[in-house]
């Protein structure tokens, strides 16, 4: 006769537990140990334990405090979130108030439990939570359903704000001088958005919530049109620069755009400010453009994501000075060697170096002295509408230092 085999166990589902109160921790260790499919693997008194139990333990479900010593609940469930996302954080709290709810549940908790539950409620979310199902009072339930309602009427109203400054031709564009640093006579200009539409807020904060919504291509497209419309009207000689973002710089819209364009005349400035995580796709999305004729500059070098092998992966064929390293350049060593070093790069490798935001001549004389040889900022011109870029160099000075 053969004997069936007898039934293996199923492993239990490992709990850690995160309290500063010892007395509620061994309460809440004796309950799950009632539960034969639960094991308790771990427990902690303050978020920094709680954090890294979560990282070397990586439990089922870490059953976690609000109010923790050392950061909180929230900090346990952010680490939970980035470094073990299989675990599902059920947060435990005396308070019942809609922020500390939802900080809880932005944080990554999945369920949100009020101390004071009975027992057999806290097993019960412990394995939903398990089954990725979450658990909460009525209260938490409003708080969620309340943020979530927030969030949509924030959301459209952004869309509405966003779609009436494109319906109603609400951006314009300005035009600042680059110049040859010792004649002060204009290389070229750089196109720089304006809107007229509330709320009142920087052409950065508008173009990072078009981007947010989904509308930063056409926002971007716009502006690079605008531009465009003056370009012919630039004197004769001078490029135009266009700003551009890396995620628009490889959509084929913008490939078409400039394809109706003298590309010679045109520089797409590429922001060091936003992160690049595929550097051959983008070099790949702009070859076809620089092989048409235009030229390619890396913006606002030396404030962004690895100033340096931005560099180098974009092989650019103009290199943008932050305003930052040149502020009171003639006050500071560190500045002056960082812009230095950029200024010989420059000779050695090809691109112009074109220093951004000089505005008192001391600054002027200190990049001349290293060997830069382009400059932009309020001592040679403020943006100005395309009618002041056709002033000369003196009626440029003029305006510079009447504005």
């Amino acid at each position: 006769m053969v004997l069936a085999a007898a039934a293996q166990p199923r492993p239990a589902n490992t709990v850690l537990v995160v309290d500063d109160d010892p007395g509620f921790r061994s309460a809440l260790a004796e309950l799950l140990s009632i539960d034969p499919r639960l094991r308790v693997v771990g427990i902690a008194a303050d978020a920094p334990e709680g954090a890294a139990m979560v990282r070397s333990l990586r439990p089922a479900v870490c059953l976690c405090d609000v109010r923790l010593p050392g950061g909180g609940g929230e900090a346990v469930a952010a680490e939970a979130r980035r470094s073990a996302p299989e675990t599902r954080v059920v947060a435990l709290s005396a308070y019942d108030d809609p922020n500390t709810i939802m900080g809880m549940l932005r944080a990554g908790a999945i369920s949100y439990i009020l101390k004071g539950t009975a027992g057999d409620e806290v097993l019960d979310s412990v394995h939903r939570a398990i089954r990725g199902q979450a658990s909460m009072p009525a209260i938490a339930a409003h708080a969620v359903g309340a943020e979530l309602r927030g969030r949509l009427d924030q959301t459209h109203d952004k869309v509405v704000s966003l779609r009436r400054v494109l319906d109603r031709g609400l951006m314009s564009v300005v035009f600042q001088p680059i110049v040859e640093i010792q004649s002060r006579e204009p290389v070229a200009f750089e196109a720089l958005c304006r809107f007229n539409a509330a709320p009142h807020r920087s052409p950065d904060q508008w173009f990072a919530d078009a981007a947010a919504h989904d509308l930063g291509l056409e926002f971007e497209l716009r502006a690079i049109s605008l531009a465009l419309e003056h370009r012919d009207h630039l004197p004769d000689g001078c490029s135009l620069h266009l700003n551009v973002s890396p995620s628009v710089a490889m959509q084929p819209e913008l490939a078409a755009l400039l394809r109706q364009e003298r590309p010679e005349r045109l520089i797409l400035e590429i922001t060091e400010h936003a992160h690049i995580d595929d550097y051959p796709a983008l070099t790949a999305a702009l070859a076809p453009i620089r092989d048409a004729g235009v030229r390619l500059g890396v913006d606002d070098a030396g404030s962004g994501f690895s100033s340096m092998s931005h560099i180098v992966n974009m092989e650019p064929d103009i290199i943008k000075v932050d305003i930052s390293l040149v502020r009171d350049i003639h006050l500071n060593k560190m500045r002056r060697a960082m812009v230095g070093a950029l200024a010989e790069f420059g000779r050695q490798a090809g691109p112009l170096v074109v220093a951004e935001g000089v505005e008192v001549e001391e600054e002027r004389s200190v990049l001349i002295s290293l060997g830069v040889t382009a400059a932009q900022g309020y001592l040679f011109g403020r943006p100005q509408s395309c009618s002041c870029a056709c002033l000369r160099p003196e009626e440029l000075r003029a305006v510079a230092l009447s504005a």
